[in-house]
C-alpha cells in the first residue's frame, strides 16, 4: 500500500514506522503552497495523512475533496506520530475477523454503510 503524507516539512520519523506497519512506499507533498493541488493522488494510495500544522488552507481543502471523491481513508494530525498511531495501525494492520470492522460486518464491499473503506 502507498501512503501519502500531505503537509509537514520533514517526515523522517513517520517513514520507518509506516514501513514497519506494511506501507510499501511513502510519498510526501509539503503543501506549503497552493501549487500542490495540481498533483494527482497516486493510483495505489491506500491512506492519506494530513499534517495540518504545515498545510496551506486552500490546498488542504482541494486535496481533501480529491481524497473524498476517491473514497480513501484520511487521518489528520498536527505533528506527532502519537496522535495518529492507533488509527494508522488499525487502517494498515486490521485485525482478522468480523469484529475488527467498524460496522461489525465482513467488509465494506457489501456493507450497509455503503463505504468502500473506513
Amino acid at each position: 500500500m502507498v501512503v501519502l503524507i500531505v503537509g509537514a516539512d520533514r517526515i523522517g520519523a513517520f517513514v520507518p514506522k509506516l514501513q514497519k506497519l506494511g506501507a510499501e512506499k511513502v510519498i510526501h507533498w509539503d503543501a506549503r503552497s497552493q501549487k500542490v493541488t495540481k498533483n494527482h493522488i497516486p493510483a495505489r494510495a491506500g491512506l492519506v495523512i494530513f499534517c495540518t500544522d504545515f498545510l496551506h488552507h486552500t490546498a488542504a481543502k482541494k486535496i481533501k475533496k480529491k481524497v473524498k471523491e476517491r473514497g480513501l481513508p484520511a487521518v489528520y494530525c498536527r505533528r506527532a506520530w502519537s496522535e495518529i498511531a492507533p488509527e494508522v495501525e488499525q487502517l494498515l494492520c486490521p485485525k482478522k475477523g468480523a469484529s475488527a470492522h467498524p460496522c461489525h460486518c465482513r467488509g465494506c464491499q457489501n456493507c450497509s454503510c455503503k463505504r468502500r473503506t473506513h
